[in-house]
């Protein structure tokens, strides 16, 4: 009696659970209301002789792309949430359905398992699909029924149709089980004859998490079969080593009744995953929930994220929600904590989260620093949006998906993917127990907090700047030790010492530490080298460094950062339009006009360099390379034809075109429309720099005839008082030196006139590529000019370049001018106009000033460093020429001392 009870016992089971049906048996279509066409709709699955739906959560391309290949369409195009084609009815079948893309069936692709879900039919999923067919399949319309994957199958397969053959069904061994769920066994009570042939490690309770397979028959899956499906209690919770030989006994077993190449294939790579969880867990004794490894990737995964909890998950990016707080001048700075994991966006539980990773969150949006608030505000409003039952977020904090649980950052971190994090917590079935979502508020740096208006001078004078760099919060770093400006060397430079720069300019963490010189060389002396920041420094100056020694490092090795730049909403208020390419157009801003906001064009009148530097530094293109004052060529837009901006005048450090200065009310003689200002951006500028140290040792004094200076005084080389002398008798006194322009920046530099446009001399027998290249002038200490000289730019070529570095520039022949990146420009003491005129100049003190490009009229990536300064005593005789250096080479203070004390150093290139 006992033996047909339970035998009864076992065939009502195997009546109710029957065995689960392989990837080629489940079946899918689309159905629901508002379909348009036949390859769109709710997506429903056939499973166990029921349909039912599929969630929304954690759904991508790749579901859609599986789904419909195996309903006979080419591929997916796109899929809809939240019931887009209607709520469906009975069983919802499938839950955070995770696809490659290369599986055959749904089936196939990792979930919670079937029937295990916490969803409602507000979240079924709908696909859209290409309507293109497959090679084989018949057409199908929206009037026919959906067809099932089996009836396409059918059709397929039938003498009228050619179809290519069916891929072979994946074995057991190989099959991704994950989509069945976990089976759990407790055995309580194992007879005796058991206990005495297994390990003391596995007496008491056998807790057993098993991979149940579609593609084939498994060793003991009659006996299995008698067990409840879905998540049940069969043998395991003993992780020993008998455990692991009987495991690995039955998969060979399994192998051998499999057979074939593809399971030999499989047979290896479970060898060696089996080898690698053995010498993993080698180490670990008693009760160990432990995942069948069939799918070596599934269980990796199963491991990382539920077994163990701590991951290296990648958070990839961080914003905030601004629930209840307003900005501050567009930014954000405090709100509601979401990070995105896997291309889904999911909130921080607010249990372990602490001001070290609100630190870490800001740094990730561009802010130096977090503090710590009253967060009451928030937890009542979370209290009351789960006390309204029809509020979505009682919903959507029951879903695991919808968390991070913990993260839990030292502050010293670039990022929230440094942070141990904590996806899930495997204990508890409820997440976030008791917590809320977390909340930070940011501390925006200096230069963000003006509302709009230009950033106000530091309070304390920096020690750090960047130069040279296309947008904000990049470029070279310089650091300033003993009044002078130097760069870094850029040996164990690395984005910890990186993020202490940027936090120190009052931007986020970085993005990058850049090495090489990536963004231009830089002059002067080289500070430090072998940077070691912690990450809690306040200035780079506080890192362990060393000292360089002399001629041990180059400027070829200076170093650069990009920050993390918080999103100020300035970018939405310029654009370009009608240009052939995104980075160049007419210049088009928003700007309040008669209490209204609109668009409108920019007056051309005075605008040049400086102002379009700023434009495009607004947009994030880079560097100006053209400001036209003439757009006729580039139609603006409908809404913009209004002229809103006029008189604009940048200095060039504005973050946006708006801070610049204009005027009140809008005066444009030029007009506007075709005449209306516009820009072209570049990614990459040239910069030039003047050798201070050449200037100094080839200074002097001539007493030139004025018959000698017949060609010099048509191009205006001399000072006014020549035109009063009886030519060609007399002299005139000239202060001759020689001048060496460097292109120390990433592009070359060119004249802005094609050579069609250049200016013959006939007198020099020469073109003027460009008519005004440097100012050379005598100042008083108080800024004064008294004499001053000029060089019209007839010849510029690549006059001597570094071993690796071709020449590419030569005036011979009325050959292209320019200079090369690296290259340098040449101008001898003994050509005419390489001086200034100091005849009619008394002896005393003065400042000596040379400045390149000095109408701004070709881009360069810095004008700061365009002028060369340095003492000049002239006692009527002889002159002296000492203390030359680059314009932006010292602090204000020490600049200040120059301007009225001996006592400097040179500084030299």
């Amino acid at each position: 009696m006992l033996y047909f009870s339970s035998l009864s016992t076992f065939l009502l089971l195997l009546l109710l659970y029957p065995p689960p049906l392989s990837a080629q048996e489940v079946l899918v279509r689309l159905a629901g209301v508002g379909r348009r066409n036949a390859n769109e709709g709710r997506l429903e699955v056939l499973y166990n002789g029921a349909w039912g739906t599929v969630c929304d959560d954690e759904v991508d391309l790749n579901l859609a792309n599986v789904v419909c290949r195996q309903m006979g369409f080419q591929r997916g195009f796109t899929w809809a949430h939240s019931a887009r084609f209607g709520e469906g009815q009975g069983l919802i079948w499938l839950d955070n359905v995770r696809c490659t893309g290369r599986e055959v069936s749904i089936a196939d692709c990792r979930s919670n398992g079937w029937g295990i879900n916490d969803c409602t039919h507000a979240e079924d999923l709908g696909v859209i699909c290409s309507p293109e067919r497959m090679p084989g399949f018949p057409p199908v319309s929206l009037e026919d029924h959906p067809p099932s994957s089996r009836q396409q199958s059918r059709q397929r397969n039938s003498p009228q149709s050619v179809s290519p053959p069916a891929p072979p069904p994946a074995p057991a061994s190989i099959a991704s089980s994950s989509a069945r769920g976990h089976e759990i066994a407790l055995r309580r009570n194992a007879t005796t004859s058991r206990r005495s042939n297994i390990s003391p490690q596995e007496n008491g309770h056998e807790i057993q998490i098993l991979r149940r397979s579609r593609g084939g028959s498994r060793p003991g899956s009659q006996a299995g079969s008698a067990l409840p499906q879905g998540h049940q209690l069969p043998p395991r919770l003993a992780n020993g080593g008998s455990y692991r030989q009987r495991q690995e006994t039955a998969r060979n077993s399994l192998r051998r009744e499999a057979g074939g190449q593809a399971d030999r294939r499989t047979q290896s790579q479970a060898q060696h995953q089996s080898e690698r969880r053995s010498d993993r867990n080698q180490h670990l004794s008693g009760n160990h929930i432990e995942p069948d490894p069939v799918n070596p990737d599934v269980g990796q995964d199963f491991d990382a994220h539920y077994t163990q909890g701590q991951t290296s998950a990648s958070l990839e990016e961080v914003r905030l929600r601004p629930v209840l707080s307003r900005n501050q001048g567009g930014l954000v700075t405090e709100g509601v904590l979401e990070v995105k994991h896997a291309g889904r966006w999911r909130h921080v539980c607010s249990h372990g989260w602490d001001l070290s990773s609100s630190r870490v969150a800001c740094g990730m949006l561009g802010y130096p620093a977090a503090e710590a608030f009253d967060q009451n505000a928030y937890r009542k409003l979370w209290d009351s949006k789960l006390s309204d039952p029809s509020s979505r977020l009682r919903t959507q904090t029951s879903k695991k998906a919808y968390w991070v649980e913990k993260v839990q950052c030292q502050g010293v971190e670039v990022s929230l993917s440094q942070c141990p994090v904590q996806l899930s917590n495997p204990r508890s079935d409820v997440p976030c127990r008791g917590g809320m979502h977390a909340v930070v508020r940011c501390v925006p740096g200096s230069q963000f907090t003006r509302n709009g208006r230009a950033p106000a001078p530091p309070a304390v004078p920096p020690v750090v700047r960047l130069k040279a760099g296309p947008r904000i919060g990049e470029g070279r770093v310089e650091v300033l030790v003993e009044g002078k400006w130097g760069t870094v060397c850029d040996h164990l430079w690395d984005v910890s010492a990186a993020s202490v720069v940027c936090r120190e300019l009052g931007f986020g963490t970085a993005k990058e530490a850049l090495t090489r010189a990536q963004l231009g060389q830089g002059t002067g002396p080289i500070h430090m080298n072998s940077v070691q920041c912690a990450g809690r420094e306040r200035s780079i100056t506080e890192c362990h460094y060393r000292p360089v020694p002399l001629y041990t490092c180059k400027h070829s090795q200076d170093v650069a950062v990009r920050c993390n730049v918080p999103h100020t909403g300035l970018q939405a208020t310029v654009r370009l339009a009608g240009g052939r390419e995104a980075s160049e157009g007419r210049v088009e801003v928003l700007m309040e006009v008669r209490g209204e906001r609109r668009w409108g064009s920019v007056c051309s009148e005075n605008w040049g360099l400086n102002e379009a530097m700023v434009v495009c530094r607004q947009l994030g293109l880079g560097f100006a390379s053209r400001a036209h004052q003439e757009t006729w060529y580039w139609p603006g837009s409908s809404d913009a034809s209004e002229l809103v901006l006029s008189g604009t005048h940048c200095i060039g450090t504005e973050m946006s075109i708006q801070q610049c200065r204009r005027n009140t009310n809008i005066y444009c003689p030029r007009g506007g429309d075709g005449r209306a200002a516009g820009v072209t951006c570049v990614e990459t500028a040239p910069d030039l720099v003047l050798d201070a140290q050449l200037v100094q040792e080839t200074a002097y004094l001539e007493d030139r005839p004025l018959h000698l200076l017949t060609c010099a005084n048509e191009e205006n080389c001399l000072s006014s008082s020549a035109a009063r002398m009886n030519w060609p008798y007399g002299h005139r006194r000239l202060l001759r030196f020689s001048s060496r322009i460097m292109n120390l920046g990433r592009a070359d530099f060119q004249p802005r006139a094609s050579r069609e446009s250049w200016t013959w001399h006939q007198c020099h027998r020469h073109y003027h590529s460009i008519e005004v290249f440097t100012h050379y002038d005598l100042l008083t200490f108080n800024g004064t000019k008294v004499a001053e000289g000029h060089k019209a730019s007839f010849c510029l070529e690549d006059t001597y370049c570094p071993d690796g570095i071709q020449k590419r520039y030569a005036c011979y022949n009325m050959g292209q001018q320019g200079i090369s990146v690296g290259c340098w420009d040449t101008y001898r003491h003994d050509i005419d106009c390489q001086w200034i005129d100091i005849t009619d100049i008394r002896p005393g003190e003065y400042i000596f000033q040379v400045e390149v490009n000095p109408s701004l009229d070709m881009a360069e990536s810095d004008f700061q460093n365009n002028v060369m300064r340095c003492r000049c005593k002239y006692d009527g005789a002889r002159v002296y020429v000492f203390g030359c250096h680059a314009g932006d080479a010292y602090s204000a203070e020490v600049e200040d001392l120059f301007d009225h004390q001996q006592q400097i150093s040179n500084n030299f290139l």
